[in-house]
């Protein structure tokens, strides 16, 4: 069962929400370089190459937004990976009805103390500790 999320980010020109997928399979949140310019996102400098869920090698560049709210959970400053998503991840994003222009990733997960659970479709909460 896919994991899905309710996701706001928050840039310098305005906001975005939207129900998107949570992927555990992907290191950083992905947001499509259209939205991110919709929504004014700061770019790091720092480049980012990393295969699709389709096999494709995509070049990304790393940015931050100035929040991340991730089910009710607010990231200040957290950074995103920014690419053009290919077309066919769009059309399967679409067609089980997620939010073609962003993902949320491992690192996200793990900074909002949260967990996909495939049991439920749902995030959830878990303690965080440093060894």
């Amino acid at each position: 069962m896919l994991v899905t999320a309710k996701v706001r980010l928050v840039g310098s020109k305005g906001s975005y929400s939207s129900t998107a997928l949570a992927d555990s399979g992907a290191r950083m949140s992905l947001a499509d370089k259209s939205l991110a310019e919709r929504i004014g996102v700061e770019y790091t400098g720092r480049e980012i190459n990393f295969v699709s869920v389709s096999g494709h090698t995509v070049k990304a560049s790393e940015a931050i937004v100035s929040e991340l709210e991730l089910e009710g959970e607010v990231l200040k400053y957290e950074p995103i990976a920014v690419a053009e998503i290919p077309k066919l991840v769009k059309e399967t994003l679409l067609k089980n009805e997620l939010d073609e222009n962003m993902l949320i990733g491992v690192l996200t997960l793990e900074r909002a103390n949260t967990i996909p659970d495939t049991t439920t479709g749902k995030l959830r909460k878990v303690e965080s500790f440093i060894l």
